[in-house]
């Protein structure tokens, strides 16, 4: 079995967490609309996380 890129977990649960905090912000307005705003900003460092991780090992890729 692969080894499938440990940046692909990250940025796809980045994405999953920015779709539910935008659902949370705009549809379910009043009590959860801070939670949806919240649920983006962690989102948002989930992708930025898996990005990094994505340089990072294409970096040790093209080195080796």
């Amino acid at each position: 079995m692969e080894k499938k890129e440990t940046y692909r977990k990250y940025i796809f649960m980045g994405i999953v967490v920015i779709a539910l905090g935008i659902v949370f912000s705009t549809t379910l307005k009043g009590n959860v609309e801070s939670l949806g705003n919240v649920l983006v900003a962690v989102g948002g460092l989930l992708f930025i996380v898996g990005m990094s991780k994505k340089k990072k090992e294409e970096k040790e890729r093209d080195n080796n």
